[in-house]
């Protein structure tokens, strides 16, 4: 017996009980609204958090928030099938489910390697939680500050 994924709605509502939130979303599906030059893109991804002026509002069927696109407000809504991924961008963990991956976004994960910037990867399963990366030295400039 399989064990079925956990609900997008949970897992959201528990991500932003800690803070902050990113939403990966494929835009083009029916329902979402988002800020019309964003509303092509098969992989959005939108920070939320609960400290945010304006209420959040998540549901079975998707999430409501007023975001901000270039210091303008816009009344978003991202239905449930239109999420793919979320995951607190800080320790990386949080939930990809591979069958709400639009194919592009698939084919562009098989290709990154290793080294890059890590993103919440699991593209077998059902609904796997997203192991974080290990994160790598942070290098220092050339530039000091001399007083």
């Amino acid at each position: 017996m399989s064990e079925s994924p956990p609900r997008k709605e949970a897992v959201v509502l528990q991500l932003l009980a800690e803070g902050d939130t990113m939403l990966c979303l494929d835009a083009r599906c029916e329902g979402v609204r988002v800020p019309p030059e964003h509303a092509r893109n098969p992989a959005l991804r939108l920070i939320l958090n609960r400290k945010f002026p304006h209420p959040i509002e998540v549901t079975e069927a998707g999430i409501s928030a007023n975001l901000s696109f270039g210091g303008r407000r816009f009344a978003c809504f991202i239905p449930m099938q239109a999420l793919w991924a979320a995951f607190n961008p800080h320790t990386m963990q949080g939930m990809l489910w591979p069958d709400s991956v639009p194919p592009e976004v698939l084919a562009e994960m098989a290709q990154r390697s290793e080294s890059q910037a890590p993103t919440p990867r699991v593209i077998a399963g059902k609904g796997t939680a997203a192991k974080p990366e290990a994160k790598t030295p942070r290098q220092r400039g050339h530039l000091r500050l001399i007083k």
